[in-house]
């Protein structure tokens, strides 16, 4: 199950191209086979005390879990030190994860999975992948991102419908072509229309800019906004996030109005 995007958005400095920001979003449907389908699953995760963004595709149990234990030792200042560069914080995830598959009983995988891991150290940006091979084993790969804002990885059930979209944004002639939003405006138009079962629900979004840690990013649709797919009808402190709109816009989560200071995208 499961749609999941990762893209990198770069500006032009002084001294060349830079990476200034990457993204991982999903879906966030959860389904049974045929028995049933939830879609406010959690999909993606990041870090308040470091610049740490996870995601995954795939079976849900093991990933789920495991992440779910990962954030708060990460956040604790358990698993990294400040002076852990990417490719030794990577290092430690994929030793956490494999340490931990080999007493998970394999019975109960369903199908593969794939971890992402995106990071940041210093000003340089990495994006790791962590998957199951055909072997029954663990394996990690950096994923190479380049020096032009793109897509840097697809993955799911729902990947060969996106990478179809995804042809029309990767013209010279779209409005869109080689920006950061092109890969959310094509991830959300995919979920409008996807026609994979085991793929649905609204977007969810974490991302790393240049400083700070992990960002968690909240959708407005149709007047109403959205964390994890799930509505937020509750009292929330909608102020403490960033939101954006089905063209990636930053939208005012009181007013639910694209902010004054945003930059309006192409319809």
């Amino acid at each position: 199950m499961t749609l999941i995007i990762s893209w990198i958005g770069v500006d032009d400095k002084k001294d060349g191209k830079e990476i200034s920001s990457i993204y991982i979003s999903s879906d966030s449907r959860y389904t049974w086979r045929n028995l049933g389908k939830y879609d406010y699953g959690v999909k993606v995760f990041g870090s308040t005390k470091f610049p740490e963004i996870f995601g995954f595709c795939g079976d849900v149990l093991f990933p789920s879990t495991i992440l779910g234990q990962i954030i708060p030792q990460i956040d604790n200042g358990i698993l990294f030190e400040n002076s852990d560069n990417a490719e030794t914080k990577s290092n430690k995830i994929f030793s956490y994860l494999k340490t931990s598959f080999e007493s998970y009983p394999k019975n109960f995988i369903g199908e593969g999975f794939t971890i992402l891991h995106g990071t940041r150290f210093e000003k340089s940006f990495k994006l790791f992948k962590t998957y199951l091979g055909s072997d029954k084993q663990l394996h990690k790969k950096e994923i190479p991102l380049g020096n032009i804002s793109t897509k840097v990885f697809s993955g799911g059930y729902g990947a060969s419908e996106f990478d179809e979209n995804w042809l029309q944004w990767e013209s010279e002639k779209h409005n869109d072509y080689r920006t950061s939003r092109a890969v959310y405006h094509c991830l959300y138009k995919t979920l409008k229309d996807i026609k994979d079962p085991r793929t649905g629900g609204l977007p969810q979004i974490v991302g790393l800019y240049r400083n700070k840690n992990a960002r968690l990013f909240g959708i407005v649709e149709n007047d109403k906004k959205y964390i994890y797919g799930k509505e937020s009808s509750e009292d929330i402190n909608s102020s403490s996030i960033e939101w954006r709109n089905g063209n990636f816009e930053r939208m005012n989560p009181e007013t639910l109005k694209i902010f004054e200071s945003a930059q309006r995208q192409p319809q």
